[in-house]
């Protein structure tokens, strides 16, 4: 099981499963209240940014991305002090592939900062 050091650690193989069985309620519980969550596309500078600030944000995001028809498996896991990253490599129906360099910032426990960085594989 790979889990930060300390006496709050993040339970990365549960948020493993939440993620790969695209649970939004269950991902939720993993996020501080004043969390902050930036979507950044991988393969334009020109897109904006996508933010979003506290739970009741992420939440709906979550529920939105969970609520969609796509096969999501995590690897590359680096877990440091305060930090976890990994890639999501997803895959939708149609064939499409996409993947997602996710980078964790941990407080108690709890993730308050995430950047996802996606882009599309040919």
């Amino acid at each position: 099981m790979i889990e930060e050091d300390t006496a709050h650690a993040l339970d990365f193989e549960a948020l493993r499963d939440a993620i790969e069985g695209r649970e939004a309620d269950l991902l939720l519980g993993f996020y501080a209240e004043d969390a902050e969550l930036r979507v950044v596309n991988g393969g334009s500078a020109d897109c904006p940014v996508f933010e979003l600030k506290g739970r009741s944000q992420i939440e709906k995001y979550l529920h939105a991305v969970c609520d969609q028809e796509v096969a999501c498996a995590v690897g590359d896991v680096d877990v440091e002090e305060g930090r976890i990253s990994f890639s999501e490599a997803c895959e939708y129906p149609d064939g499409t592939k996409v993947l997602v360099r996710t980078t964790l910032e941990l407080r108690g426990g709890r993730i308050f900062r995430q950047l996802d960085v996606v882009a599309r594989q040919p």
